[in-house]
């Protein structure tokens, strides 16, 4: 008899597209599945449409107050009893024969924790996305590497593995636990770092995932909205402490040797002082954040050892750091660098131009405001606004009257 695949989906109000995200799922050519769905507390019809759907596999439960993909999600895996565990989205589809290529090729390799795949990037009308759209439709389409070159990637571009597309092996999951509430927008980003550090993973080279990204609305966690952008930002920044705390010796010699001051570092010690020099430099969205670097060597145990071999073997002391602490964090915005063109139309790349023509800019914009303050009190002086003050006044109560 086939091994069982427990299948876990979070919905929350994607009426539109949670009947065929389960059907999807349930007309799969590997047969032996459950399936556990739980709406989120929908505000639309995304309930209804899921009690309507009858197959003896499918498990429906519904909360009653809305609690994030998050929390469903892990509800729902402490439910799962199979073999292999699966997550997809309420508005993300899987090809048919998913499931079966992905379990074919996890029994006949033992020593992979996790398989994923490619995916087709569509979008909320089911288009898909093409080289012209702003979101890079080949974003989940990367090759098989080590542990250890995996992490790199995460290190230096972020997440590029779907959610969707991944199936667990459940002894995988008991082992490294559950996803971490804290993460909203990055939850699986944080998983597979946390997978990755202890198992080896396999990316089959086929889409066999529809993942939806929409382009107008903001009814998924990767709108780019103000908010999500800034909690991406925290997020990953912390991911990334973690990764560094935690990483597995030869996994971080194997993917960040080539970085490496010293090429014979190996000892714990020597492996941190690497840790730090690498953190001083990581950049995300344009930002090289040199405090995760600082807060690695702030939470050492053991800092006057660090420093006597930073010191040593590093050339770098402790005057070194407290220099480095005081220096403010270097911002590289790739869109205002390319804004800036020099007299024979070249792109500006000095740090020291760029900071220049920001402050321009802010001395031109504190120009105008000094301009509009002193128009703003000189009419404040006037006779006609000392004349009709008591008009301004009884306006405003009748303001207040209507509210």
């Amino acid at each position: 008899m086939e091994d069982l695949v427990s299948v876990v989906i979070p919905s929350y109000n994607h009426e539109k597209y949670i009947k065929e995200c389960v059907l999807s799922v349930l007309n799969q050519t590997y047969k032996n599945l459950e399936v556990f769905v739980m709406d989120d507390n929908s505000t639309d019809d995304s309930a209804k449409i899921l009690k309507r759907i009858k197959d003896s596999r499918l498990k429906v439960f519904c909360s009653k107050k809305n609690q994030g993909t998050v929390r469903t999600v892990n509800k729902l895996m402490n439910m799962c009893k199979g073999e292999y565990i699966a997550v997809i989205g309420s508005d993300d589809v899987w090809m048919e024969d998913k499931i079966e290529k992905q379990v074919n090729y996890l029994k006949s390799n033992k020593n992979i924790g996790a398989v994923f795949s490619d995916a087709e990037i569509i979008d909320e009308n089911n288009n898909l996305y093409k080289d012209d759209d702003s979101f890079d439709h080949d974003v989940f389409n990367c090759d098989n590497v080590s542990s250890g070159e995996r992490m790199r990637i995460f290190f230096e571009k972020g997440n590029h593995l779907c959610h969707s597309s991944s199936l667990i092996r459940s002894d995988v999951v008991k082992e490294i636990g559950l996803y971490n509430v804290v993460y909203r927008q990055l939850h699986d980003f944080d998983y597979w770092v946390r997978l990755i550090n202890n198992f080896n993973i396999y990316i089959l080279g086929e889409k066999l995932v529809k993942y939806r990204r929409f382009k107008n609305s903001k009814k998924n966690l990767s709108n780019n909205s103000c908010e999500s952008m800034i909690r991406v930002v925290n997020e990953n920044n912390e991911i990334i402490r973690w990764m560094f705390d935690n990483i597995n010796d030869d996994v971080f010699i194997d993917g960040f040797k080539d970085l490496f001051v010293n090429n014979n570092s190996h000892s714990f010690e020597e492996l941190f002082c690497e840790k730090y020099f690498i953190l001083l430099n990581y950049t995300f969205m344009g930002v090289v954040n040199k405090q995760l670097a600082f807060s690695f060597l702030f939470r050492c145990t053991n800092q006057d050892r660090i420093f006597e071999l930073l010191e040593k073997k590093f050339n770098y002391s402790l005057v070194d750091f407290y220099n480095d602490t005081g220096e403010t964090y270097d911002v590289f915005n790739y869109n205002i660098v390319n804004d800036y063109k020099s007299s024979n139309g070249e792109a500006i790349h000095s740090r020291d131009d760029i900071i220049e023509k920001q402050t321009n800019i802010i001395n031109m914009y504190n120009d105008k405001i000094d301009n509009l303050e002193y128009n703003i009190s000189v009419l404040k002086n006037s006779i006609s606004w000392k004349i009709t003050k008591p008009v301004r006044w009884i306006r405003g109560l009748i303001k207040n009257e209507k509210s």
